[in-house]
């Protein structure tokens, strides 16, 4: 299993040499971080406010062009293994953006006071809150980003 190397696993994919028991392996892993990103964010907490629900919908924007971006990068109606592929490169960008936001979400949290001065904003507080839903946005267009450069790769090396 590659938990980093976008391109080695796209070479092996596009090669067909990843097993139904390694496509397991990846799914347990993504499923698992799936789990551990939601438990981080819920451990940070969430405001439910008018921000939160516009950050749902951009989100959710992002993730369905996202996704479209990423089956046209598969090759479309003429690519193979969308699903298997999608899930096996959802490892190692989830590795990265979950490594991203751990280190984001602990520098804003540690530094919230010396970033947010009540000198400089007005409102540190809502300042915190926005750039905080700004990194989620961030970190979800890096994901997909990922996994379209993997899917990339997946075609080029494929036999």
């Amino acid at each position: 299993m590659y938990f980093w190397n976008i391109r080695a696993l796209a070479n092996e994919l596009g090669k067909n040499k990843v097993s139904e028991k390694t496509g397991m392996h990846y799914f347990l892993v993504s499923t698992l971080l799936v789990l551990f990103a939601t438990y981080y964010a819920m451990w940070w907490g969430a405001e439910r406010s008018w921000q939160f629900y516009f950050e749902f919908i951009v989100l959710g924007v992002i993730t369905v062009f996202g996704c479209l971006k990423s089956f046209e990068a598969n090759g479309g109606e003429e690519g193979h293994s969308f699903v298997q592929r999608g899930i096996c490169l959802s490892v190692p960008a989830g590795i990265r953006v979950n490594i991203f936001g751990i280190v984001f979400g602990l520098l804003m949290y540690f530094n919230a006071d010396d970033i947010f001065p009540p000198t400089l904003f007005s409102d540190p507080y809502r300042t915190y809150l926005i750039v905080g839903y700004a990194g989620f946005v961030g970190f979800n267009v890096y994901f997909w980003w990922l996994l379209i450069k993997g899917f990339k790769y997946v075609r080029k090396y494929e036999s």
